[in-house]
Formats: C-alpha cells, structure tokens, sequence
C-alpha cells in the first residue's frame, strides 16, 4: 500500500508539473508567434521603415526612429517588456534600440556586433526563419531577426526572463529547469541539478519543443513527492505506529518465550548435544524451572558415558581397518618386479656382462631398499622422483628401448608431502603401455604446479598411444580397471587417496595431442610428511 501511494503522489505530482508546463508553453508559443509576425510586418509593410532611404537626412531617420519605438512600446504592452528590440540599416550603418535596453552597455555592444555579422541582405521575407539560443556575456538569450531591404529587424530575450513563469513550480533543492536547443545541447539551466544518490528522489520530466512549436525543448527534474510530500509524511507516521504496537507484541512474545518457550527449547537442545558431548559427566538436563530433569539426569549420564565408550572402540577399529587396507594396497604393488630384476641380472651374469650386472645390481637393491622402508602415509616428494628415476635405469638395461625421462619440478616442492609409490604407479603404466611412433623413444613429463596457496596439481604424460577409450571412462567413473591383470596399479592409486583424502582430491586422465596419454592429480598441500 505504501509503495501504491508513494507511485500514485509521484504520478500526481508530474501530473501537476505537466499541466503547468503545457500552460506555459502554449502562451509561450503564442507570444513568441505573435512577436515573430510583428517583426515580420514591420520590417517589410510598415511605412515607417520606408524614412530609412539613402534620399533622406538624419532628421528623417530620428523622427522614423521615435515612431518604431512607440509602436514597439505597444507591442510590449500585450508581450512584456523583457522582449528587447534592435533595428539595423546597413546601407549606412544605423543601429539603435527600439525599445528600452534591459542589459549593460558591454552586452549590447555584443548585440550590436552579432545583428551586424548576420545581416543576410535578404531582398523578400521568404527564408527559414525562427528563433535560435544566442549567448552575450556569458548570458544566455533568444534571438529573432530578420532582414529586408538592407533593414534588419531583431527581438531579444532572456532565457532567464523566458522561464522565469516556472519559478512558482515547486522543484525541490536541487531541482532545475533545462533548455535544450534543437541540435540537443543544452544551452540554459537554472541551477546545476540534482547528482550522485540525490538523483535517485528526482524525477525527469521532457517537454519536446517540436510538439509544443518552441524552439526550444524542457527538461525538468523535479522532487519524487513534490507538492504531495505531506502525505508521504503521513504515511510515514502511520507505518511508525503500527512498527511500535509490533514492538509491544513482540515484548509480550518475548515474556512468553523466557517464561515457556525457552526451558522447554534448553530441555532440547541438551538432549541433542548426546552426540557431541564425550563424557557422560558434561551433559547436565537439570533446570531450576524444570524440576522433573533431575531425576533423570544421573541416568542420562550414566547412558551417554556408555555411548560414547562404544563409540571410540568403533572408531579406533575402523581406524586400524583403513590402515591395514592401505598398507595392503601398497605391498600389492611391489612383488610384480622383483622376479623380472633377478632374471635380468641372472641373464648378463650368463652372457658375462659382469659390468652391466653390477650395475643392474646396484639400481635394483635402491629401488627395493626404497621399497621396504617405506611404511609411511606420505614422504617428500624429492624421495618419490629419486624412485622414479632409480625404477627407469632399471628399465632402460632391460628393455631394448630406451625411456626419457624429464621432470620439471621447481625446488621449493622438493619437501612437498606425496603417498609413497604413487606417482611411479602411472611412470611404469606409460612404460608398460606407451608405445611411441616409429624410430621415436619413449618420453615421459612430470610436471608440478600450484592451482592456489591449498592445492598442488601433479601432471605426468607420456608420447605413446593413449588411453583406450574404455578405460578412460572406468578412470572417470572410478570402476576398477582390472584387464588379465593390466591396469590394476591405477586401480589401487584410487582406492589409496579415497581412504588419505577422502573427496579432497581430483584425478583426471585423458589423451593428448597429437598422441599420448596425460594424469593430472590434484590434491591437498601438505608441508609435513
């Protein structure tokens, strides 16, 4: 209802600066018109412009001169005296005013100087002819002057003088009156107007002139409530009184709360806190308004003491259930390897390659002494890469194909906490399963990289061949990937950073251009192993 009213005040309230305006604008109009045909006559079909011939003496101009200005003195008795007149003959440069001068000598001599330079030596009072905004001394004024016979004939008026009925309209502080020319530059203002968060109580009003036959066009800005700001107040007044008989009910309410609501809610919520609370010793039901609570407090805690005992024993095996699994899921990892070493040392021993053996030796008792000792959740990232380069060298003397190797990882992320044997479960799926083009060597990146000051992303990708298309999509599922036996060490990676992160992490895996297959691990930093 308040926003009803406060629209219909603003629409009454326009509606009253609208029907001002029109009325001033159409007895404006008729002014103006009538003092345009005036002008007009004068200076073509008055005969006492025809003294002002090159044949007559300046007696005659004087006397010519005295009678334009009566005439000119009955015409402002009908339009007002704020319309100047100026007559101007430039076969021999007479200019005088033909009517009393309302401005300071520097503005007519200005005046003076304009009707001069627009003399347009019109020989017929055929032409565009209309008023036109005009500024002498830096004050703004209408202009009207035509031309016939060397005769020129102009009227003046002030912009401030034109709108000066409006003043009686009741605006506001701020509120002003523009006048906008026909080319749309605004050339008047009565004041500066309402800016910034005060514009948003004002109202803009637009008055064409095109509709109204002005040559000018109004804008107003006028005060939201304007006239009808009192009953606004009103309003105002009424919404207060009804704001303080709710506060008085809500006083009422708020008695009945404290009194009844509030112990039986306190009943509640310490029957709620049963699950929080770790001792049967901190939860206390006992209330001085609600004396029934203590008979049963003592059993209360008795039960919640029993509760939560149960609930620590179930923890702490579930606990022991999750690292067991882990630990499960790392040692099903190693064995795949072990057999394939010895063979291959076995095998330069036979062919007496003692040199490569010994080294194969030593690349191998790293990568399992690595291997056995690590019986922990996390470990510095530095230690993980030194695996991974340990488990290539091995590859490299087995395989006939050489495996690249290229890791760019900046140096404040060496102490950085990663699971064990996790990051070499996807090298050696690349080594086991990338199968790179032709005459090309295997290559496989690891990169590392901050996403924000929480999370770090791990990204390794390989110049083979790429996921099928089947197991990209149990990897995006999160389905185990068990194929004779393939794949499964991804399988397991899953399965371990469910159980260290729960859903704190993000494992992508997808196919790039123009081949190869690419891991992008997301998860929590974490600065201490």
């Amino acid at each position: 209802m308040s926003w009803f009213s406060f629209s219909e005040i603003r629409k009454q309230n326009n509606l009253a600066v609208e029907n001002t305006v029109g009325i001033y604008q159409n007895e404006l109009e008729h002014r103006l018109s009538a003092i345009t045909h005036f002008v007009q006559w004068t200076v073509v079909h008055d005969p006492i412009l025809d003294a002002f011939t090159v044949q007559n003496h300046m007696g005659d101009y004087r006397k010519a001169s005295n009678e334009l200005r009566l005439r000119v003195s009955d015409m402002q008795y009908s339009t007002g005296n704020e319309y100047q007149y100026f007559f101007y003959w430039d076969e021999k440069d007479i200019f005088f005013n033909a009517s009393e001068i309302n401005v300071d000598y520097d503005t007519y001599k200005e005046i003076k100087e304009k009707i001069r330079s627009d003399v347009s030596f019109r020989t017929a009072p055929e032409g565009n002819f209309s008023w036109k905004p005009c500024i002498f001394k830096e004050k703004e004024f209408l202009y009207y002057t035509i031309t016939y016979k060397h005769r020129t004939f102009a009227c003046l008026v002030s912009m401030e003088d034109i709108l000066s009925p409006l003043s009686s309209l009741n605006l506001g502080e701020y509120g002003a009156i523009s006048a906008i020319s026909e080319t749309g530059e605004v050339f008047y203002k009565t004041k500066k107007g309402p800016a910034g968060i005060i514009n948003s109580v004002y109202n803009r009003l637009y008055f064409p002139g095109s509709t109204s036959g002005l040559p000018f066009s109004l804008a107003i800005d006028s005060r939201v409530l304007g006239n009808y700001g009192k009953l606004f107040v009103l309003q105002v007044i009424v919404f207060l009184a009804a704001l303080m008989l709710s506060f008085i009910m809500g006083g009422y309410i708020l008695v009945s709360y404290k009194k009844v609501i509030l112990p039986i809610k306190m009943f509640s919520k310490s029957l709620s806190e049963m699950d929080s609370v770790s001792d049967g010793d901190g939860l206390d039901l006992t209330d001085s308004k609600i004396q029934e609570l203590n008979q049963i407090n003592e059993q209360f805690k008795n039960l919640i003491h029993e509760i939560t005992r149960l609930r620590i024993d179930i923890y702490e095996a579930e606990l022991d259930k999750n690292k067991f699994l882990i630990h499960f899921l790392q040692q099903q990892i190693k064995p795949h390897f072990y057999l394939n070493c010895l063979t291959t040392v076995d095998s330069m021993v036979s062919l007496g390659d003692i040199d490569a053996a010994k080294k194969m030796l030593m690349f191998t008792s790293k990568y399992f002494r690595y291997l056995f000792q690590v019986d922990m959740n996390f470990v510095p990232l530095a230690n993980e890469l030194q695996h991974i380069e340990d488990y290539l060298s091995i590859q490299n003397m087995r395989l006939s194909r050489p495996t690249l190797f290229e890791a760019d990882i900046p140096r404040e992320f060496n102490e950085l906490s990663v699971p064990p044997l996790l990051l070499i479960t996807f090298v050696e799926n690349s080594v086991k399963h990338a199968v790179p083009r032709d005459g090309d060597s295997l290559k496989v990146t690891l990169k590392c990289s901050m996403m924000n000051e929480d999370a770090v992303e791990i990204t390794i990708t390989d110049n083979g061949e790429g996921f099928p298309r089947d197991v990209l999509n149990k990897i995006k599922n999160g389905e185990d990937i068990v194929e004779d036996g393939n794949h499964i060490g991804i399988t397991n990676c899953i399965k371990r950073l469910k159980l260290l992160y729960g859903d704190n992490f993000r494992l992508l895996a997808d196919n790039v251009r123009p081949r190869g297959a690419r891991i992008s691990l997301r998860i929590p930093v974490r600065n201490e192993v």
